[in-house]
């Protein structure tokens, strides 16, 4: 996985690309560390160049979500295509996130 930030209006934008699996680990624990950093208001997964995930990312994304909502700010996840909507329609994400196409 790849992945890039970029703050705009008080959000942070996390780019990512690629594959996301249990290898991005250390990835999640520095998108975590911006995010506690920056204290954007809201944090937007731009998920639209992310071909795959694995379940474990999804723990991952929850993790970070969970460490933000404790500390008052929106989660979004923008974009998911093909596999990836699918898992995030399996997983009934919408119910801890906020979703966009």
């Amino acid at each position: 996985m790849d992945y890039a930030f970029e703050s705009n209006a008080g959000s942070l934008w996390i780019r990512l690309k690629g594959r996301m699996t249990h290898a991005d680990y250390k990835g999640f624990r520095e998108i975590l560390g911006r995010i506690n950093d920056d204290r954007p208001s809201r944090a937007v997964f731009d998920l639209r160049q992310v071909d795959f995930v694995d379940s474990s990312a999804l723990g991952m994304l929850l993790i970070v979500r969970d460490a933000a909502v404790q500390q008052q700010r929106n989660v979004c996840l923008k974009g998911a295509t093909g596999q990836v909507e699918k898992l995030v329609q399996i997983g009934k994400l919408h119910k801890y996130f906020e979703l966009e196409p």
